[in-house]
């Protein structure tokens, strides 16, 4: 092995250890009850629903899945920007920043993987009615915990590769929430996309996020509500005399056939992106990975010029 490479992977467990040391010492720790509080307030909001009926999948998705990338924001925004000027002495003092680059991906990744399992137990204690088969892997949980995870991790690289570029922790904590913004407008969760904005939706963690915690919650084979309750709220409409609206309600539930007339109005809103495949749902995985790669490399080229930053 050459001398480059003995030191590439001997300075990263000298500044794994620095990040852990940092997690116990300067209370990085409590990042991980906040995101069991956040899991908290959106399961009481959205949990009665999801993976029970159409509508409330795909919102409780999609609010799970911004759990998930608020979790990966705030794990590194702060990270490099805050230490600018230590990272820029140790480089010149012979510091790898792909060492570093590569020490932090280790550790992000185990704080993402403690939150993925903290957001889990909230959801299940909360009393969200889960599946119990999974796809991917034989249970629900462990599909829902990778799902976490992966969201999770890609997010936590993306802010890591925004924290390079930031001056400060001003700046940084400045530009996040225009990420998120951006992040939910093209997800394709909350708005209809269509020519360049869906193409932007690609571009997006929350896209392939959402069709995961989607497919896995099986959105296409549940049955779809807001149709129904609709009809139900109109059953005083009087026609001639007659309420044709509460007869049509009335012979629907006389005959226990309230189910199918769910299930049927749902075939309209069947979405091939959430196809409840195994296909499906680790292509979604390859690319949440691949996010977390692409922004570490990124991560890497930008840092490496700190020696010529003027900041």
């Amino acid at each position: 092995m050459s001398d480059k490479r003995r030191g590439y992977f001997r300075q990263i467990p000298i500044y794994l250890f620095k990040f852990f040391r940092m997690f116990i010492y300067m209370d990085e720790w409590k990042i991980i009850p906040m995101a069991g509080l956040i899991a908290a307030l959106v399961s009481f909001a959205i949990g009665k629903d999801l993976f029970v009926n159409m509508e409330g999948t795909l919102k409780g998705s999609l609010a799970l899945t911004c759990v998930c990338i608020w979790n990966g924001f705030f794990n590194s925004i702060q990270t490099v920007c805050r230490e600018r000027q230590i990272i820029k002495r140790e480089h010149r003092a012979g510091m790898r920043i792909s060492s570093y680059i590569t020490a932090q991906m280790i550790y992000q990744a185990f704080l993402c993987l403690i939150q993925a399992i903290v957001t889990l137990i909230v959801c299940v204690i909360s009393g969200i009615k889960m599946p119990i088969a999974g796809l991917v892997t034989p249970f629900f949980y462990t599909d829902i915990l990778l799902t976490f995870f992966f969201i999770t991790y890609s997010a936590d690289a993306m802010s890591l590769f925004i924290s390079c570029l930031a001056k400060n922790t001003t700046i940084a904590m400045t530009v996040m929430p225009f990420v998120l913004i951006f992040e939910l407008l093209f997800s394709g969760g909350v708005f209809a996309l269509e020519g360049v904005s869906n193409n932007l939706s690609f571009l997006t963690i929350a896209k392939y996020g959402l069709c995961a915690v989607c497919a896995i919650g099986g959105y296409n084979s549940l049955p779809m509500t807001s149709i129904w309750k609709q009809v139900v709220k109109l059953q005083d409409y009087e026609y001639e005399g007659l309420h044709p609206v509460k007869m049509f309600i009335e012979e629907l539930e006389r005959d226990g056939k309230v189910e199918e007339f769910c299930l049927k109005t749902a075939e309209s809103n069947f979405n091939i992106a959430y196809e409840s495949t195994n296909s499906n749902v680790v292509g979604c995985w390859v690319v949440l990975l691949l996010f977390a790669l692409f922004f570490a490399f990124l991560s890497i080229l930008v840092l490496r010029r700190i020696d010529k930053d003027k900041r």
